[in-house]
């Protein structure tokens, strides 16, 4: 597009004829009182005369060719800044595809461990940090081999203490069982005891007093003496039995206790043994285990260690095959794994030299337009505006 012929002073003069209008809006906004009947008049006359000097203006400009020149200038530089805009970010768009596209062609050249003397320096730098991480794995995986026959060692130990105190446990389930039973034998004889001594007692007042009743009785002079004394007799004689069968049942009882309470001592003493041995027992495999998880400990670190250290020199290795894809796309050596990246680059940069070729046009139309015309639409178009907004405010009797 051609440069308008028009006055490049022709901005100031617009603001020239503009600035008697906004003097004159200012003096009537000043004087002018909304309440009364002559301040608002005088605001609708303001606003019809703002809108009138403005009509005027627009049809000055047209009718001297002005404005059609501002028009088809603002318009375009409008309609070219847009274009510019989006040709720009369409290439953004395009540039991050494109470093996606290389990031990947350098992982998948590095993974395909394609090489190319144009960037032989990177690649054997990548050679050095996988031999760092090929090398930390080897010993971790030496180390786990070492943690799983400690492992082994450990549970083997601790199986054979497990069979050992088990066993003990067994036998001192049945000695706690025995003696549970002997003191329940004790407590039973002596219950026994017990009713004897008070079976005994309870006899001997059966007998004293039957003996106290036959002596009243043969004192007596009751017509059935005879006869109740024959009854007295004959129950004094069964309590006699009684009492000798129960005063011989108290010291076998009696004999009985000894025995038992030997059983149950030497049971106490066999318990007592068993649980000490099951003590040293669990003294013993403590004192085999706490080395092995000593050691066991020991590993662990050095395999925490050699983790993190595989991953430091992974978080290296990644933005290094990553980079190595600017190198790969320049040399573009021959390989299978990487021709349809490379055919996507191709189309990819063809765009971008398509795009980029489409903004420099679109920057040299810009830079060919009227800078000073297309500046005169866009004042005449704000003041425009502005003068309407405060026409509608003086007709409505806002201000």
């Amino acid at each position: 597009m051609k440069k308008s012929s028009l006055n490049p002073r022709i901005s100031p003069r617009l603001f020239m004829l503009l600035m008697p209008m906004l003097f004159g809006l200012s003096a009537c906004s000043s004087s002018s009182n909304p309440t009364s009947s002559n301040g608002r008049w005088l605001s609708i006359l303001m606003g019809v005369l703002l809108l009138l000097a403005y009509l005027g203006l627009v049809i000055y400009l047209w009718h001297t060719g002005k404005l059609s020149a501002w028009f088809a200038a603002g318009s375009t530089a409008a309609r070219l800044k847009t274009q510019d805009a989006r040709l720009k970010g369409e290439l953004k768009g395009l540039d991050r595809d494109r470093n996606a596209l290389l990031d990947e062609l350098g992982e998948k050249a590095w993974a395909a461990r394609v090489s190319d003397s144009s960037y032989e320096s990177a690649y054997q730098q990548l050679l050095t940090v996988q031999g760092q991480i090929d090398g930390a794995t080897d010993h971790r995986r030496t180390l786990e081999e070492k943690r799983t026959e400690l492992d082994q060692q450990r549970n083997a130990v601790v199986e054979r203490f497990d069979q050992q105190i088990n066993t003990l446990k067994n036998q001192q389930a049945g000695v706690e069982h025995n003696l549970a039973d002997a003191n329940s034998r004790m407590r039973s004889l002596e219950a026994d005891l017990d009713a004897a001594a008070q079976e005994k007692a309870r006899f001997q007042r059966d007998v004293k007093d039957t003996r106290g009743r036959i002596i009243e009785m043969e004192r007596s002079d009751d017509p059935a003496k005879v006869e109740q004394l024959s009854a007295l007799n004959s129950r004094l004689t069964g309590l006699t039995a009684s009492l000798l069968d129960a005063a011989n049942a108290e010291p076998e009882l009696a004999a009985q206790i000894p025995g038992i309470q030997n059983q149950a001592l030497s049971l106490s003493t066999q318990l007592n043994d068993l649980q000490g041995q099951i003590q040293a027992l669990e003294n013993d495999m403590k004192n085999e285990v706490f080395p092995l998880d000593d050691q066991l400990d020991a590993i662990e670190k050095q395999i925490r260690n050699k983790t993190n250290e595989i991953k430091s020199f992974g978080e290296q290795l990644g933005p290094m095959a990553k980079a190595l894809g600017v190198q790969v796309e320049k040399a573009r050596p021959l390989s299978p794994e990487l021709t349809e990246l490379y055919q996507k680059l191709d189309m990819l940069i063809s765009k971008v030299d398509y795009k980029s070729q489409a903004k420099e046009e679109v920057a040299g139309s810009l830079n060919e337009v009227d800078k000073t015309a297309s500046l005169n639409f866009f004042i005449l178009l704000v003041i425009g505006v502005l003068i309407l907004v405060l026409a509608i405010l003086l007709l409505t009797g806002v201000i």
